[in-house]
């Protein structure tokens, strides 16, 4: 009787660790590389269509189950529902924080930013380069990714909002020369910066995923209407609200190449 108890609480014990979700974890640098294969994105969008279930419930599950490491998704519905809910039942309020904050980056996301030429074979390319160091004024991590142009002409490419949402922020700023911020309905602050001109969109307006922002450009970097001091490329950032900062940065590197499986075609 004396050992069987002994063994109840271990194990018990075992499973309050395995499921016990870090304190702010979304604040964390591992959680915020989001280490997500876009492949898995692909297969929960897909498994949501079929089962109706919330795909930012179980891509925070997947997440989390993974160690912040998604290259395989080990889905049905009986262990999503498991999961689920051993995190609701072991760390609430941090399982309601990760779910927030997935539906806030995730949710709102369709297209990737830059139209592509229905004429042209010059098109983008960009790597992940969320954390390495960048030094103008000093030295600091870079919050984004920088999709670069292979055609290397300050206004060309087409830069389209990746989702609807309010036009927050437009105009300069030294760093990121003239750039737009969409909040999108979920809360996620998607970041448009470098660019050459804008459209026709001023602050305050609300827009649809697709929405023509402005065109690729090298701006920033001194005072307004700098150009030339790197080459032509957008800076794509993304970033949420959570429990300590009003604006944390997450990486879009998983997003972007999602989103390739969504660009739209333009005539340019």
């Amino acid at each position: 009787m004396f050992f069987s108890t002994v063994t109840i609480k271990i194990t018990e014990e075992i499973d309050y660790h395995k499921y016990k979700i870090k304190k702010n974890i979304v604040e964390s640098y591992d959680y915020r590389t989001l280490n997500i294969e876009p492949e898995c994105l692909q297969t929960i969008n897909k498994i949501c269509s079929k089962d109706k279930c919330d795909f930012s419930d179980l891509l925070s599950v997947m997440f989390l189950n993974s160690n912040l490491n998604l290259t395989k998704v080990n889905y049905t519905r009986e262990r999503y529902s498991d999961l689920k809910g051993c995190y609701k039942k072991k760390s609430a309020n941090e399982y309601n924080n990760v779910s927030k904050n997935i539906a806030a980056i995730f949710d709102d996301i369709v297209y990737f930013p830059v139209a592509k030429s229905t004429t042209s074979g010059k098109w983008v390319s960009y790597e992940d380069s969320f954390g390495a160091e960048r030094n103008y004024n000093g030295s600091y991590p870079h919050e984004g990714c920088d999709i670069m142009a292979e055609n290397n002409v300050s206004g060309y490419y087409p830069i389209v909002s990746v989702s609807d949402g309010t036009v927050e922020n437009i105009g300069w700023l030294e760093k990121g020369g003239y750039r737009v911020g969409i909040r999108s309905s979920q809360g996620g602050y998607f970041y448009y910066a470098h660019l050459s001109s804008y459209s026709d969109i001023k602050k305050g307006d609300k827009i649809k995923a697709g929405t023509l922002l402005g065109y690729m450009g090298n701006t920033g970097y001194g005072t307004e209407g700098t150009t030339g001091c790197f080459d032509v490329h957008l800076h794509f950032g993304i970033y949420a609200k959570t429990k300590n900062y009003y604006e944390l940065s997450y990486n879009p590197y998983c997003i972007l190449k999602y989103l390739e499986n969504n660009v739209i075609l333009a005539s340019y």
